[in-house]
């Protein structure tokens, strides 16, 4: 009698072996990728190596085009393209907010890769630019020279927690863009700038505080080196007793959702992944951008603004 099931035969076995190879090889090819492009889940990572790690660094040029700030859109915008329009409106902003005239010496206080720098300095102002972590000084200084501005821009090592090696009153302005945040003595800091300034100098900041506390929360502010970002009303103190006057605030929050809405979206599957792993805490720019996107509105971006007497 034949046998109603006869044995798999030799090419239908060999086809299965194929996709199993195949898709073992492509398992231990994507353990290979996250394991290089992650970062090493420290427990509180420096400003430069959070900045260095191949998540970020990736994450900034895929995303951002090597610019490492947020876009300002109009109020109700879905879209988030052009990515790039909307970071020329956001500096736009910041240059607005300061307010100086053409030939005003500012610092930029965290400079990346100098993209904004050289918005001011196309503007007309002289901007020293100065950042900690070696590779966007290289890259500043490649920007600036490839875009003719080495006469507008200095880009120089220093951190803005020591500035003894610029001289007392010699700046018109001081600007931060999304790099206060990573402080480890913002008071220090603002005293610093504050020493900088000439009589009447302004400075915008443009960061971001919280009004909800949470452990995720925490846990993103220490993987990304801003764990001492300020609650909400924590500025207004904060510039206050520096000494400055004149403070103001603008709340950007609403005009930059499209971009984190964005990340949240673009992230959010490979973060759900990543939490069945357990290894979530190894992609900071990850679950930075879902976990804003998911709790949105406890946290807003902020212009502060101040004055020096």
């Amino acid at each position: 009698m034949a046998d109603s099931n006869p044995p798999t035969s030799r090419p239908a076995q060999g086809r299965r072996f194929r996709l199993r190879y195949l898709a073992g090889t492509l398992v231990l090819l994507a353990s290979a990728i996250i394991a290089f492009i992650s970062n090493n889940g420290a427990e509180a990572p420096s400003v430069q190596e959070y900045y260095s790690s191949l998540e970020s660094r990736l994450g900034y040029w895929l995303l951002l085009g090597n610019t490492r700030h947020c876009g300002l859109y109009e109020k109700g915008q879905l879209s988030p393209f052009p990515v790039s329009k909307a970071q020329r409106a956001m500096e736009e902003k910041l240059y607005t907010r300061l307010d100086l005239k053409p030939g005003s010496k500012v610092m930029d206080a965290g400079a990346g890769s100098g993209y904004v720098a050289m918005y001011m300095a196309r503007k007309g102002l002289n901007v020293q630019a100065i950042d900690i972590t070696p590779h966007h000084i290289t890259d500043a200084r490649k920007n600036v020279k490839k875009n003719g501005l080495e006469d507008k821009i200095s880009v120089d090592y220093a951190d803005y927690h020591n500035l003894t090696a610029f001289p007392d009153a010699s700046f018109d302005g001081i600007y931060t863009m999304e790099t206060f945040v990573h402080a480890d003595d913002p008071a220090k800091v603002l005293g610093n700038f504050y020493r900088l300034l000439k009589p009447g100098g302004v400075i915008v900041l443009h960061e971001a505080d919280f009004s909800r506390n949470s452990e995720v929360l925490q846990d993103v502010l220490r993987l990304s080196h801003c764990q001492n970002t300020l609650k909400e009303g924590g500025y207004e103190e904060l510039v206050a007793g520096a000494g400055f006057k004149d403070y103001s605030l603008d709340d950007l929050t609403d005009e930059v959702l499209p971009l984190w809405r964005l990340f949240g979206v673009v992230g959010y599957l490979p973060y759900q992944i990543f939490k069945l792993l357990g290894i979530q805490h190894k992609f900071t720019n990850v679950m930075a951008g879902v976990e804003t996107w998911l709790n949105w509105g406890d946290g807003r971006y902020i212009s502060v603004r101040a004055v020096k007497p």
